[in-house]
């Protein structure tokens, strides 16, 4: 196929753009990543991620990277809990008892930087240029593409350009003018460190996996990561103006009390302690997504994956999972890799095919992301989550039955 120079604008996200790049080295395609962290060490924070065997699994797996995934993935991290704002145990799997149904298993969880750290360190030092923000990406007279950088670097001569660079997108505008608009939730992202020695029962109470305190469109959303530390999303449906609004001075030590008294005041003060007693660098978030259905103009010379293409809240739990899948049939398209007896196609003809299974794909995970945001956000709180578990579980039985 000649050779190819292929650049991927990355966010040091997991998996964007460098699943892409291990599957791509086993062909002849030249590819760098464009990082626009200072380096690896920047972000290192968020919770951790369940992989799916269909998709992030099979990524690894196609990338070499799969034993040493299973050597840092906690399958006790699968478990699930669910409270009500009164502390009542609605659910609870690592007890032995009915939980979600069976497509949910062999979803083992990582940590983000374990898996960033695994996918970088699979790559030669070179691949990856970090300090790289893109500000532009310019015709050449040759027909190839120029990437201009807010530090002032340039890089020239590129075929194709992936953007891979997440939800504001500096690659986005080159194939689309839409943006991301606000999900309606919004609140606080939390971490609480050492909690097995520092709150005993604390650490108790969220267990080894994730663990869900739904109220009535609200959640204190907890997940345990590899070092014992506790990840934890304080998020209620909310306007987009609450943060500017809300009367809370967020630069005071005391923002974390007024936001816990102001949303989540019917919580147990075991489950309000999450909050009061997470570590001083506390982030507000809000939440964005792109339209379901989101498309555009082919570019045969610039494409997207990930959040850049299809940004959506967490609550499927499937966003790295889609990004890993966009990233695995890029590279596979990228190759050329055709049974044999079909004609070879243009690579543009290819990325067509490429984009046409990857919006699909969003589309549906889309669709089922914003159906797990209104049972996480329901006026009914975790019950109507259970029920929904208990549905879906009476289905399969039923299907398994025929």
């Amino acid at each position: 196929m000649g050779t190819l120079n292929i650049a991927i604008i990355g966010d040091s996200r997991p998996s964007r753009p460098h699943i892409g790049k291990a599957v791509a080295a086993q062909s002849s395609v030249s590819c760098k990543v464009f990082e626009k962290d200072v380096d690896r060490h920047v972000k290192n924070r968020g919770g951790s991620l369940d992989l799916h065997p269909e998709s992030g699994q099979r990524a690894l797996q196609e990338a070499g990277l799969f034993e040493k995934f299973k050597k840092l993935a906690r399958p006790e991290g699968e478990t699930l809990r669910i409270y009500s704002p009164d502390g009542i145990v609605l659910m609870d799997e690592s007890r032995g008892e009915s939980g979600r149904p069976e497509r949910f298993a062999n979803r083992p969880e990582i940590d983000r930087t374990q898996l960033r750290n695994l996918l970088l360190d699979s790559l030669a030092p070179e691949t990856v240029q970090w300090n790289s923000r893109l500000q532009d990406i310019r015709n050449q007279d040759d027909s190839k593409l120029t990437l201009v950088f807010t530090n002032g670097n340039e890089e020239t001569g590129f075929d194709q350009v992936v953007g891979a660079d997440g939800a504001w997108s500096r690659v986005r505008p080159s194939v689309s003018e839409t943006e991301p608009s606000y999900s309606g939730i919004s609140g606080l992202d939390c971490r609480i460190s050492d909690v097995d020695a520092r709150f005993k029962k604390l650490s108790e109470h969220v267990g080894r996996g994730m663990c869900l305190n739904l109220g009535s469109d609200k959640g204190l959303m907890c997940q345990r990561n590899s070092d014992g530390a506790i990840q934890l999303y304080a998020f209620a449906r909310l306007p987009k103006d609450w943060f500017s609004t809300c009367g809370i001075d967020f630069t005071h030590p005391n923002a974390r009390r007024e936001v816990t008294n102001m949303l989540f005041p019917e919580y147990t003060p075991l489950q309000k302690s999450i909050v009061l007693n997470s570590d001083p660098d506390t982030i507000g978030r809000q939440l964005y997504m792109l339209p379901v259905g989101f498309q555009w103009s082919h570019n045969p010379r610039t494409t997207l994956i990930g959040d850049a293409a299809h940004l959506m809240p967490p609550f499927a739990g499937v966003g790295v999972n889609v990004a890993m899948k966009d990233a695995l049939e890029l590279a596979h398209a990228i190759i050329g890799e055709k049974a044999e007896q079909e004609e070879p196609s243009s690579l543009s003809i290819r990325l067509r095919e490429f984009e046409l299974g990857m919006w699909a794909r969003a589309k549906q995970n889309a669709e089922v992301t914003i159906m797990y945001q209104d049972l996480f956000f329901h006026q009914r709180g975790g019950i109507a989550m259970v029920e929904y578990f208990a549905k879906k579980r009476q289905e399969d039985a039923q299907e398994n039955t025929i």
